[in-house]
């Protein structure tokens, strides 16, 4: 995973930040629409969209800028920093599993993506990203506090 840190947090920083909570919590709003479909697995990506813009949003407000979409490893790197998310690991990689099989047919031996999963998923998924939004709008809260 490549990540830099960012020198010096600055305003511009924070407000990078918040933006990208607010682009989470479109994700989750976009996801809890979706619920209302009974499109399933775009719930749950949706979800998977929502963890890794907060968590990215996270680790901005620290002074790390990280590429990539893996949240088992995001959530790693801003548990060395903030330890107590580390709590959030098995729903990050529960989270993670939402990435690409919920998007492409190919991943399953048949069928369309959206034939592979459920209503309890895609509830539980949501349920999952707002524990991590919330965590994550904490640790941008106290960040922007300290500044």
């Amino acid at each position: 995973m490549a990540f830099e840190t960012v020198p010096g947090m600055d305003w511009d920083e924070l407000e990078r930040s918040e933006s990208l909570l607010r682009d989470a919590e479109d994700s989750l709003g976009a996801a809890k629409d979706l619920s209302a479909t009974g499109r399933w697995a775009k719930v749950c990506f949706n979800c998977q969209q929502a963890a890794e813009l907060a968590l990215k949003a996270a680790l901005n407000a620290l002074g790390l800028e990280i590429k990539g979409h893996d949240l088992s490893l995001l959530l790693n790197e801003l548990a060395n920093h903030e330890p107590q998310v580390r709590a959030l690991t098995d729903i990050a990689k529960r989270l993670d599993q939402y990435y690409i099989p919920t998007r492409y047919a190919n991943a399953f031996h048949s069928g369309s993506a959206m034939d592979h999963y459920t209503r309890s998923q895609a509830y539980e998924a949501i349920g999952q990203a707002e524990k991590i939004l919330e965590a994550c709008k904490r640790i941008v809260a106290e960040r922007k506090a300290e500044s």
